[in-house]
């Protein structure tokens, strides 16, 4: 299985009207806050220089100067930056799990042991559908997304003219140019303000992108889920990786014949240390915030969701951890589901915590109440906005009436890969009959080579015994869901089968699509073919199938209903805030900028700044303290190293910065635009500002630069990498 969530999780939950409300108060921008667009920088011009940045803000501005051009995305969900002329990519530890977890088995175990590549041909291939993407082009697409909506359009006909209209966009983007069979680019229409305005973002895509170096997991992730999230921290989250490219300079599959990629910039390594009070910025790509979303979406979240994820994914991972003490193929296996479904758990009991202690929801209440105030104060912005807010409320109540039986389907659905596999399939065969412009997203023509590669990825990836583990757990679940939550069709199979027991013994005994050609078979089968078919889990796709289809159909509808709505919500707050807001976090390039700086978590009590390498001696012991014995040894020369500072070497540090999921990864740069370190976290208090941003408490964590490279040079004994980030040997 793969759990898609995030060190930094990417949103709180799923929007399920896509609703908006004022998330910000009436007043001033805080320090720190704001996860800003590019363009936006120049309109802060005079905060940035309050904030002590040196940086042109017209550069800033630009994502084809420097130093955005160096700012790229690794796989669509961790952050990333060029760091040399020959395409040396730096990014976090955990952010290249599925690398380390495809180039292990039973003789190797790359997740726990690391990986140091000596020369640049014993690098290796992250496998078929690892991807970096290099963005070259922005648009804005705002009035062809609109074109053909009308005042009187309805709700269902909206959504589907939006989306034919995003269909004949990326058509036109990734047109294959003259000389080219295939695409050379990766486009998407991206919404802002809950489609109050569009960008129609291009990227060059690269697919051979290979490790060159990991530490071990007792260094990336040192302290496990004991120090996740948490201050201090000692982790060492940082990975080396590097693009290749065919030998014209162009994306190309992966081949011996590659060379390494030469990027028009790369991001140059401060020579000085960053320290407390410096100023520091942030450029990367956070996944998803709800900074926007109504309080009664957080008081569901609050009383619902984060209940039911806690319980859930604290069984799950019981099950992968007893799964992975199996063999050394299944920890190499399962090691970063593990860690993204701890992350998971720990965010959700984080957000439970944070809103014990501090009433978010009331806050987020009254924030709601201020904005509602002003625009009933007028009677033409109640006439304009007013139904706007009462629609919205009605729309999320009847999204939430089906929230837990899709939450427990989506959980089956993902719990196995086959099955994973399987409903793609069904889902392709239907979407194949429709016109190009009507299908889905994710099962257009231009997406179904990516669902073949990410299929081809299991034949190194697929572990069935945590598979069966996991349905084992979550069948039962779905079969007990009463009323109109209840999945007839699911239940059926079950009972096909005698039960449980039975449907498992059917599904995981000698499964047919556990070969990859079997798999790519599935997925180029037509519709016809896959309604007869007997395969047990082309079946329960089916019957699965039959309880989703409704949902997304309603969501659709109501989708059609919050492209109507959720403009004027967010004009209406901004207008009511009076200054300069920054969107939703939604996967695209923010900038956010802040200093380093300690925080207060408790009375009585204050956070430094910055931890060192005695700390990672005085936490040393046993598991998940278990500091390798190479750098133990090598600790007590830390202070004489050219990369002390002071004779200190640092290994984390804190910021004011406005982070979320998706920045894991991201260049953390000084004033010039020198890099400092790598984002990597946030701290245990700060998990709700996703919903509301508390800038007394709110600090993001990195991992210093300087102890990436004592790593490289003391412990691992790399010097070709040292020098490649611009520190030769003296």
């Amino acid at each position: 299985m793969r759990p898609s969530i995030s060190r930094r999780a990417a949103a709180p939950l799923r929007r399920a009207a896509l609703g908006l409300a004022a998330a910000l108060p009436l007043s001033t921008a805080v320090a720190g806050e704001g996860m800003w667009l590019p363009e936006q920088l120049p309109r802060l011009a005079p905060e940035l220089r309050a904030a002590g940045i040196t940086l042109d803000p017209a550069n800033l501005a630009d994502p084809s100067k420097a130093p955005l051009n160096a700012i790229i995305s690794l796989n669509g969900y961790c952050s990333a930056s060029f760091l040399s002329a020959d395409g040396l990519v730096g990014t976090n530890h955990h952010c290249v799990s599925e690398l380390l977890g495809y180039n292990s088995d039973e003789t190797r175990n790359l997740a726990r042991d690391g990986y140091v590549a000596r020369s640049r041909d014993q690098e290796l291939w992250g496998g078929p559908g690892v991807e970096v993407y290099i963005v070259d082009q922005i648009t804005d697409v705002t009035a062809k997304m609109g074109a053909g909506i009308k005042k009187g359009t309805k709700d269902l006909d909206r959504t589907k003219i939006t989306r034919r209209n995003e269909a004949a966009l990326l058509k036109a983007c990734e047109a294959p140019p003259a000389g080219h069979d295939k695409p050379t680019h990766r486009c998407r229409v991206v919404a802002f303000d809950g489609g109050g305005s569009y960008r129609l973002i291009r990227s060059q895509i690269f697919r051979d992108v290979r490790l060159a170096y990991a530490p071990p997991e007792s260094v990336g992730s040192y302290g496990g889920e004991v120090d996740n999230w948490m201050w201090p921290r000692h982790a060492g989250d940082f990975a080396l990786l590097r693009v290749y490219v065919g030998k014209d300079g162009k994306p190309a599959a992966h081949s011996a014949d590659n060379v390494p990629y030469r990027p028009p910039h790369h991001l140059k390594v401060a020579k000085d240390p960053v320290r407390d009070g410096d100023p520091v910025l942030v450029a990367g790509y956070p996944g998803g915030t709800s900074r926007y979303a109504s309080a009664s979406a957080l008081q569901h979240a609050r009383d619902q969701v984060y209940p039911a994820k806690i319980a859930l994914f604290d069984t799950l991972i019981a099950l992968l951890r007893a799964e992975a003490k199996a063999s050394e193929a299944a920890a190499g296996r399962l090691n970063g589901s593990i860690d993204s479904l701890g992350n998971g758990q720990k965010n959700a009991q984080g957000m439970l915590d944070n809103m014990r202690t501090s009433d978010v929801v009331g806050d987020k209440k009254k924030i709601e109440a201020e904005v509602r105030a002003w625009v009933a104060a007028d009677k033409a912005r109640a006439k304009r906005y007013g139904p706007a807010f009462a629609e919205r409320d009605r729309l999320e109540a009847e999204a939430r009436a089906d929230w837990e039986a899709e939450y427990l389907l989506s959980w089956l659905l993902r719990s196995s890969d086959l099955l994973e596999v399987a409903h793609q399939a069904v889902r392709l065969a239907e979407e194949r009959k429709k016109p190009e412009g009507d299908r889905a997203p994710g099962y257009r023509a231009r997406d179904e080579e990516r669902l073949r590669l990410r299929s081809d990825r299991l034949d190194k990836t697929l572990w069935l015994p945590a598979d069966r583990a996991f349905m084992a757990e979550l069948l039962p679940r779905v079969v007990k869901l009463e009323g109109g939550s209840s999945a007839p069709a699911v239940d059926a199979f079950v009972a096909s089968f005698g039960g449980v027991e039975g449907t498992l013994n059917a599904l995981f005994t000698t499964p047919t699509l556990a070969d990859a050609a079997a798999r790519r078979a599935l997925l180029e089968a037509e519709a016809g073919a896959l309604a007869a078919s007997t395969d047990p889990y082309v079946v329960l796709a089916r019957a699965l199938e039959q309880r989703l289809a409704p949902i997304r159909a309603a969501d659709e509808l109501r989708q059609g209903a919050s492209l109507r709505i959720d403009p004027l919500i967010m004009e209406a707050t901004r207008l009511a805030a009076g200054r300069e807001l920054y969107p939703d976090a939604n996967n695209t390039l923010r900038i956010t900028f802040g200093e380093v700086e300690g925080y207060s978590p408790r009375d009585g009590v204050w956070h430094l700044p910055r931890t060192t390498v005695p700390g990672v001696v005085a936490k040393a012991g046993a598991w998940p303290f278990d500091a390798p014995a190479r750098l133990l040894e090598a600790a007590p020369g830390a202070s004489k190293s050219r990369f002390a500072d002071d004779g200190v070497l640092p290994v984390n540090f804190l910021s004011s910065l406005d982070t979320t999921g998706g920045n894991s990864g991201s260049a953390t740069l000084n004033k010039n635009g020198e890099l400092v370190g790598f984002l990597f976290d946030g701290n245990y208090e700060s998990m709700s500002a996703d919903w509301l941003f508390a800038p007394a408490v709110t600090r993001s964590i990195h991992v210093d630069v300087r102890y990436l490279l004592w790593m490289l040079e003391d412990v691992e004994k790399a010097p070709a990498l040292v020098a490649e980030l611009g520190f030769p040997q003296p």
